[in-house]
C-alpha cells in the first residue's frame, strides 16, 4: 500500500494566523496582500518580536481554523486506498520553546476533525525532509523536495512565484483544490 504524507496548515485547513495578525496590528489584511509563506512577514520587523510574544502567549489559531472544501472527505476516501499520514511542522526556529504549544493545538485539531486518522499516523515534526513516502501533498515547495513519486502542491499566493517549468523540473504538480487531488489519486486525471 502506498504511503501519503499530507500537510495540515494551508493544505487541509487554514489556521487563523492572519486574523491574529490583524487583531494585533488593528488592521484588515487579506491573504491577497501577502505573497510570502509566513503571514507575520507583513508586520514591520521591529514589531515582529512583540507580535511573536503575543502570539505564543494568547493565540490558538486552530480554534476557528477554516477547513478547505472537500479536504476531510477526500482524505477519508484516500484512507480506503492508501496508507495516509498527516505530517505537520510546528517548530518556529525563532521561538523553539514557545512554539511547542503548536504541536498540542495541531494534534487536538486533527483528532477532533479527522477521527478516522489513527493517532499513530500523526507526525508532528521540526522538518519534513526525512519523511519517506510515495505521495506528498503540501503547500510549500520546500516540503515537496526529496522523496516521493507523486508531489502535489496546493495552490496559494505564497507559492505562485514558481513557474510550471520550475515545478515540473522538481517533479511537482500544482493542484487547485481537493476535488482535483481526488481526481488524480482516486480518479481519472493523470499526474
Amino acid at each position: 500500500m502506498q504511503k501519503i504524507m499530507i500537510d495540515l496548515d494551508e493544505t487541509i485547513c487554514s489556521p487563523t494566523y492572519l486574523e491574529e495578525v490583524n487583531k494585533y496590528m488593528k488592521m484588515d489584511y487579506q491573504y491577497t496582500d501577502i505573497d510570502t509563506y509566513f503571514v507575520e512577514d507583513i508586520i514591520p520587523p521591529l514589531e515582529r518580536e512583540k507580535f511573536l510574544d503575543y502570539f505564543y502567549e494568547n493565540a490558538n489559531v486552530y480554534d476557528h481554523a477554516y477547513v478547505f472544501p472537500e479536504a476531510i472527505e477526500v482524505i477519508r476516501d484516500l484512507c480506503q486506498v492508501y496508507d495516509v499520514y498527516i505530517v505537520s511542522a510546528f517548530v518556529d526556529k525563532r521561538r523553539p520553546k514557545e512554539s511547542s504549544i503548536m504541536a498540542k493545538y495541531k494534534y487536538e485539531w486533527i483528532l477532533k476533525n479527522m477521527p478516522f486518522i489513527d493517532p499513530k499516523k500523526i507526525i508532528l515534526t521540526g522538518s519534513k525532509h526525512m519523511i519517506m513516502c510515495d505521495i506528498k501533498i503540501d503547500d510549500k515547495v520546500g516540503n515537496l523536495k526529496g522523496y516521493g513519486e507523486t508531489k502535489l502542491l496546493l495552490d496559494h499566493m505564497h507559492n505562485r512565484k514558481y513557474s510550471f517549468e520550475e515545478l515540473e523540473s522538481l517533479g511537482i504538480k500544482r493542484v487547485h483544490d481537493w476535488r482535483q487531488i481526488r481526481d488524480i489519486l482516486l480518479g481519472s486525471e493523470e499526474v
